[in-house]
C-alpha cells in the first residue's frame, strides 16, 4: 500500500504526540508541518523530515497532500477543518470536532457537503480493550447492559492559560470517558454533574472546575457514572467498567511494565504516567485505520457526525457541573 501523504496542521503538544506515532507507520508519510509557531514547526518539521511552515494555504493547496491531521488548539477545529474540507483534503481531525455545537453542526455540514472523510481523534475506540470489550458486548456476553463506570485522572493539570481556554473539565478531558460511554452503552438521556476546585484554587476565579462527578441515565435504561480529576500522586488512571445482567467488564491498565518489585515495603510497580503511555496502541491503530480505509474507500470511524454527539453529550455534561441541573441530553443540544 502507498503511504498516504499527510500534513500535520497544529505541532504543539498533541501535535508532537500524534508526529511520534506517525514516524514509525509505514502507511503514513508526513511531507508538511504546519504552526502558527515557525519553531514548533521547525522541530516536529526536522524529526519527520518534511517542511515546515506557518501557513495553513502551503499545505491545502498543496495537490500532494492526500489528508491533514488537524491538532491545533480547540477553538480553531471548526475553522482549519472546514477550510480543509473545501480544499478537498481528507482529514483526522482530534477531538472535540469544534468547541460548540453550532460550529460542530457546520463542520458536519461542510465535510458531508465536499464530501470527503473525516475522522475525529476518540483513540480510546482503538485500544485492543476497548475493542475486545466492544465485541463482547455486540455478541451479547453481557446480556443486557445495566451500569457503565468511567475514572479519568490526569496525573498533573495543564497550564492556566490552557484551562481557561479548554471548554471546562468534562468537555476537554471527559469527553472521552463520556464518548466510551456512547460507545458500549448508547445514547445518555440524561446527565448531573457537581465538582470542585480541589487542586488548583484559582480556577474558581474562572469559574472551573479541576474534579468532579456526573452520573448519566442512558436511554436503555442504564445508568452509570463518571470520575474526572486533574491530579493524582500516583500516575495516570483510566478506567472502565461496564455491567450487564451476565457479568462485568473492567479496563484498566494499572502497571507499565506488566511488572511488580517486592521489598521490604511490600509490592510496587510503576504506572502509565501520561496518555502517551496508556495508549500508544490505540494513537498508532487509529492512524493506520484512517489510511488503510482511504485507500479502501472505506468510511472512516469515528466520524464527525458521531463525534458531534459526543459533543453534545459533553457540553450537556459541563452545563450540568457549572449549574447544578439535570440536563435532559436531547433537549439541550438538539439534533443534526
Amino acid at each position: 500500500m502507498k503511504a498516504l501523504n499527510m500534513a500535520m496542521i497544529g505541532a504543539g503538544r498533541m501535535g508532537q504526540a500524534h508526529a511520534r506515532v506517525l514516524a514509525g507507520l509505514a502507511e503514513c508519510r508526513v511531507s508538511r508541518v504546519i504552526d502558527t509557531s515557525a519553531e514548533n514547526a521547525r522541530r516536529v518539521a526536522e524529526e519527520l523530515g518534511a517542511q515546515a511552515s506557518t501557513l495553513l494555504e502551503d499545505a491545502l493547496e498543496d495537490p500532494a497532500v492526500d489528508a491533514v491531521v488537524v491538532t491545533t488548539p480547540t477553538p480553531t477545529h471548526a475553522d482549519v477543518v472546514e477550510a480543509a474540507a473545501r480544499a478537498g483534503k481528507a482529514i483526522f481531525v482530534e477531538k472535540p470536532v469544534a468547541d460548540g455545537l453550532e460550529a460542530g453542526r457546520r463542520v458536519v455540514q461542510a465535510v458531508e457537503r465536499a464530501g470527503v472523510p473525516c475522522q475525529v481523534g476518540f483513540q480510546r475506540r482503538y485500544d485492543p480493550a476497548y475493542r475486545r470489550a466492544k465485541e463482547m458486548i455486540e455478541h451479547g456476553e453481557l446480556g443486557r447492559v445495566e451500569g457503565f463506570r468511567a475514572v479519568g485522572r490526569d496525573p498533573h493539570p495543564p497550564s492556566l492559560d490552557f484551562l481557561k481556554t479548554s471548554g471546562g473539565l468534562l468537555l476537554d478531558m471527559g469527553i472521552h470517558d463520556l464518548d466510551a460511554a456512547r460507545f458500549f452503552v448508547g445514547e445518555v438521556a440524561e446527565v448531573y454533574a457537581i465538582g470542585g476546585t480541589l487542586i488548583e484554587p484559582e480556577l474558581q476565579h474562572y469559574g472551573l472546575f479541576d474534579t468532579a462527578v456526573a452520573t448519566l441515565r442512558f436511554e436503555g435504561g442504564a445508568v452509570g457514572t463518571l470520575e474526572v480529576a486533574l491530579r493524582t500522586a500516583y500516575g495516570y488512571d483510566i478506567r472502565t467498567e461496564v455491567l450487564g445482567e451476565k457479568g462485568r467488564i473492567h479496563i484498566e491498565r494499572d502497571r507499565r511494565p506488566d511488572l511488580t518489585f517486592y521489598d521490604e515495603r511490600g509490592g510496587n510497580f510503576d504506572r502509565p504516567r501520561n496518555f502517551e503511555q496508556r495508549f500508544p496502541e490505540a494513537y498508532a491503530a487509529e492512524m493506520v485505520a484512517f489510511a488503510r480505509n482511504l485507500h479502501a474507500g472505506k468510511p472512516v470511524t469515528p466520524d464527525v457526525r458521531d463525534a458531534w454527539y459526543s459533543l453534545r453529550l459533553a457540553k450537556a455534561a459541563q452545563h450540568a457541573l457549572e449549574t447544578g441541573q439535570v440536563v435532559r441530553v436531547r433537549e439541550f443540544g438538539g439534533e443534526l
